[in-house]
């Protein structure tokens, strides 16, 4: 706790030593009995003392006061290759649907923040450029389609890089901007190509995460139409396996950390709140104050208190 006071300190003890020396002379010169000069000098006290703590207008430090994201740009990159809907997410569920609760959880966390959304299948798409409008974002990741499975191309984790550069630097170029990452794909590369090193990228990255979505087991595909994708080199089922190694080399790269979203949100959790206390720390960097939170109100309500006990004794006792 610390003081905020509404007079300089010293004015403040001075007026203080004021009241109790007048007090006690009157109290001294008046012909009730002692006990009653007594009880009224702890009264009258107790009021100036309650006015004095007002007057110094105490105050705590509020570590719990809404933060503002405003000042975040926060860039989904979501995989939409096949393999994104294949069943073996918590159980047998598509990967996507793991995927759409995860994004739309995280705005409504930043909500406040200017979002960004890029996803990649045979191509990268820049789905929408920075805007605050949280609504449109969540509902464009409501609506993540798969690719036709007759026209798939294979999946390439570097598909992205030149949309994702082209929006983070134009992030980076905003004056008292924060710009968060969040990377969602399973990893895999199945065209043949190498993963391309997101490195230069890290400078224009202040935060954010890297999910990774699957199983080391694997999961089965459906197919456009009617059953599920078959692998044409066994004549069986095709299954699309997590490949971490991908994801926790652009994790690296990037300066983030990778989380595998199977085992539950309690990481990203973690992460999305260093987030918001990195937003919040920008915050007060950039207005020069601190914080605060006033509670003299407390002791403002007890003075009230006293000063209605007071007149009560005074009326008692004919003084009005």
């Amino acid at each position: 706790m610390s003081v905020q006071p509404v007079l300089p300190v010293l004015i403040l003890l001075l007026i203080l030593s004021a009241l109790a020396t007048v007090t006690i002379y009157a109290a001294g010169k008046s012909h009730i009995d002692k006990k009653e000069k007594t009880f009224t000098i702890i009264r009258l006290t107790l009021i100036y003392l309650l006015a004095f703590i007002v007057g110094l207008r105490p105050v705590i430090k509020d570590d719990k006061y809404e933060f503002t994201t405003k000042n975040l740009d926060v860039l989904f990159v979501i995989d939409t290759t096949i393999s994104m809907w294949a069943q073996d997410y918590d159980g047998k569920n598509p990967r996507i649907d793991g995927v759409i609760k995860d994004a739309k959880y995280i705005a409504d966390e930043l909500v406040g923040s200017n979002f960004g959304l890029v996803t990649f299948d045979d191509q990268a798409h820049v789905i929408s450029p920075y805007t605050q409008d949280l609504n449109y974002v969540e509902s464009l990741i409501d609506t993540l389609a798969p690719p036709d499975s007759s026209y798939a191309m294979g999946s390439d984790m570097s598909l992205p890089y030149k949309d994702m550069e082209a929006l983070l630097l134009s992030s980076s170029k905003k004056e008292n901007r924060k710009t968060v990452l969040v990377f969602i794909s399973d990893g895999e590369i199945t065209n043949g190509n190498e993963l391309t090193s997101y490195e230069a990228l890290k400078q224009y990255v202040d935060a954010g995460v890297v999910l990774g979505y699957g199983t080391r087991e694997g999961g089965k595909m459906k197919q456009s139409g009617y059953g599920y994708i078959i692998d044409e080199s066994t004549g069986k089922q095709a299954l699309s396996m997590i490949d971490e190694d991908n994801l926790k080399n652009i994790a690296k790269d990037l300066g983030l950390i990778y989380n595998n979203m199977n085992n539950g949100r309690s990481a990203l959790e973690s992460s999305i709140r260093y987030i918001k206390e990195s937003a919040k720390t920008v915050d007060d960097q950039m207005t020069g104050v601190e914080k605060y939170r006033d509670i003299y109100y407390i002791f403002a309500a007890m003075l009230a208190l006293m000063l209605l006990v007071e007149a009560c004794f005074v009326v008692r006792r004919g003084r009005l």
